[in-house]
């Protein structure tokens, strides 16, 4: 089991990661990603899901018909986040920089 991060260490955690915020409500991050059009959307939804496969760790998303696609973590098993979270914010920021 990971071990819950404190709301300090998260924000901590996301500095230098564009975008992605802490919400202490709700215990998790998120970042909103627009894209030209829906595919592209959907496109970059299934390489999260891959990343999200192989970190074994699964994130809400939701993908508008704008072109976007909100990804939102959080661990379930202690309620809050861990380093699975930020470790799935940092792949994804890998696979958008890329």
């Amino acid at each position: 089991m990971s071990e819950l991060l404190s709301d300090n260490d998260c924000e901590k955690a996301l500095i230098g990661l564009d975008g992605w915020a802490y919400n202490d409500v709700y215990k998790n991050i998120e970042k909103t990603f627009s894209f030209n059009n829906f595919e592209a959307a959907v496109t970059f939804v299934q390489h999260v899901t891959s990343i999200s496969i192989e970190l074994n760790h699964y994130p809400d998303i939701a993908i508008g018909k704008g072109g976007t696609a909100k990804i939102t973590s959080t661990t379930n098993d202690v309620n809050g986040v861990t380093e699975k979270d930020v470790a799935l914010a940092e792949s994804i920021e890998i696979l958008v920089s890329g």
